[in-house]
């Protein structure tokens, strides 16, 4: 009977959303989105974002191989090659979830915000000056709000210029 108990078990665990877990993930994810894309951190009057080309891997490493050591309490050569050769085997696992968040395909967060600005800017001259600085709060809201994917940024966007263009004709 045992037996059977633990299977059903197994199985409603398959079978089953586990509400906790799936909370879980969805942190993991929207953490990743903010986390892979580095511009969410920054002003962008920083000149170096996307602008240099990426290190290697193994370059990054040896550049950062003082702090690591350091850090990681490693003490011989040995043990250093362990440590790079088993990142060295993660790497595509890694690669994988970058391009994920941040990969070619992704829209950058510059890119967002000059989009979402670009859209802004075809409001009527003539609304008034606290419908200008509400615009404004709505940029900020949606660049700082990486739940929301780009697509539904635009569409709340261009709604959002629609109605007031047309309040403000």
């Amino acid at each position: 009977m045992a037996i059977w108990d633990a299977a059903f078990d197994e199985a409603a665990e398959e079978a089953l959303p586990d509400p906790v877990e799936d909370a879980h993930w969805d942190a993991v994810h929207t953490n990743n989105m903010i986390e892979f894309e580095p511009e969410y951190h920054v002003n962008f009057g920083n000149p170096d974002i996307e602008e240099k080309p990426p290190m290697a891997l193994e370059e990054v490493l040896q550049k950062m191989k003082p702090f690591i050591v350091a850090y990681e309490g490693i003490e011989d050569q040995e043990e250093w090659e362990e440590a790079v050769k088993d990142v060295m085997e993660r790497a595509p696992h890694m690669k994988e979830l970058i391009d994920m968040y941040s990969g070619p395909d992704v829209v950058s967060a510059k890119q967002q915000e000059e989009e979402l600005q670009r859209v802004a800017h075809t409001l009527p001259e003539s609304i008034p000056n606290s419908v200008k600085r509400f615009t404004d709060k709505t940029l900020l809201s949606l660049k700082n709000n990486p739940g929301w994917g780009f697509d539904k940024k635009c569409q709340f966007m261009d709604k959002f210029v629609r109605e007031v263009s047309e309040q403000y004709k």
